[in-house]
């Protein structure tokens, strides 16, 4: 695996990423996979550069994004480093599973209350949805470790 500031767990939720964009199971994302990963997940690819982002991570230039591109390309993007006012993997895995309550991996909404006032916030139904809707990118009604990440 590639040599960067992640953790092991974030690495392995990095290459389930990569490998979930990775349609065809060659071992490269090209960005038509990137661009259909983005629709499926219900994010609005006018969110992101796609552009920006392969000239950034594609350093090889074959029009094809690896692994190591790829890890590269989500330090680089500033994810799991400590400087730039960005939290530390370590600073982010402690805050994510202190709302993790069942250590499943994801934060529910009744975890996210729960947790929120285990911390001396009593938030209205409205604030916990709001805060769901803010964190929760793919829809799928839980925030996953990296949309935490992204988050903080």
């Amino acid at each position: 695996m590639p040599s960067t500031s992640f953790s092991e767990s974030q690495l392995v939720d990095i290459k389930s990423q990569f490998n979930a964009m990775d349609k065809d199971g060659d071992g490269f994302i090209t960005e038509v996979e990137f661009t259909d990963s983005i629709h499926k997940a219900k994010r609005n690819p006018e969110d992101y550069d796609l552009e920006e982002f392969f000239s950034k991570a594609d350093k090889n230039k074959d029009g094809k994004i690896s692994f190591t591109e790829f890890v590269e390309a989500c330090s680089a993007l500033g994810l799991g480093q400590a400087n730039s006012g960005k939290r530390s993997p370590r600073e982010v895995d402690d805050a994510f599973n202190t709302f993790d309550i069942d250590g499943d991996g994801y934060i529910t909404k009744d975890e996210l209350r729960k947790a929120m006032k285990h911390q001396g916030e009593d938030l209205s139904e409205e604030e916990i949805n709001q805060m769901m809707r803010e964190a929760d990118k793919n829809g799928d009604e839980k925030i996953s470790r990296e949309e935490f990440a992204m988050m903080m």
